[in-house]
């Protein structure tokens, strides 16, 4: 028996999906039901480990790890690349803080969507600032956060950002 299922997508993420489908040859419905397959196998994995101490112990001890460390290291990389997303979306939080005096996702997000300034177009911008708000193994590093509007600097690498804005800024 087949069900009707109905998803509202990021139109960034949409598209990608579309291009892959037309990569893979597949259909909408094989894809999705394969996804839906992946995501049905990683739960009941996840749900297995709680069972197994060994997995447990191990998970304790990621959620203490602290990964701030991670944008410290890379904010020096991402100041010479600027060709690069995360570089496109600092300068864009710099170039905010200085016409208006803060940043604001809104006004970031309108600065990285102008296909004509390609200094700081990023086509998925969504996606690569949500990334750069999180602290974890699989981020690209936390630099922001945000009350849902006001974008501030994270303290923890905010001496490390401070000391190559002009890089972001120039």
């Amino acid at each position: 028996m087949n069900k009707s299922v109905t998803f509202t997508l990021d139109a960034d993420v949409y598209e990608k999906f579309s291009i892959a489908l037309n990569l893979t040859n597949e259909t909408q419905d094989t894809a999705v039901e394969s996804c839906l397959r992946w995501y049905i196998a990683k739960t009941f994995e996840k749900a297995s480990h709680a069972y197994n101490p060994n997995t447990v112990i191990r998970q304790n001890e990621n959620i203490n790890k602290d990964f701030y460390g991670k944008a410290n290291q890379r904010i020096p990389v991402w100041a010479v690349k600027p060709n690069q997303y995360n570089h496109k979306i600092i300068r864009a939080y710099f170039t905010a803080v200085a016409t208006t005096g803060r940043a604001t996702i809104d006004m970031m997000e309108r600065l990285c969507s102008d296909e004509n300034n390609q200094v700081l177009y990023v086509p998925t911008f969504k996606n690569n600032y949500s990334q750069m708000k999180l602290d974890g193994p699989k981020s690209h590093g936390k630099v922001f956060e945000d009350d849902g509007k006001t974008v501030t600097v994270w303290r923890e690498v905010e001496d490390t950002l401070m000391k190559y804005k002009l890089s972001f800024c120039d």
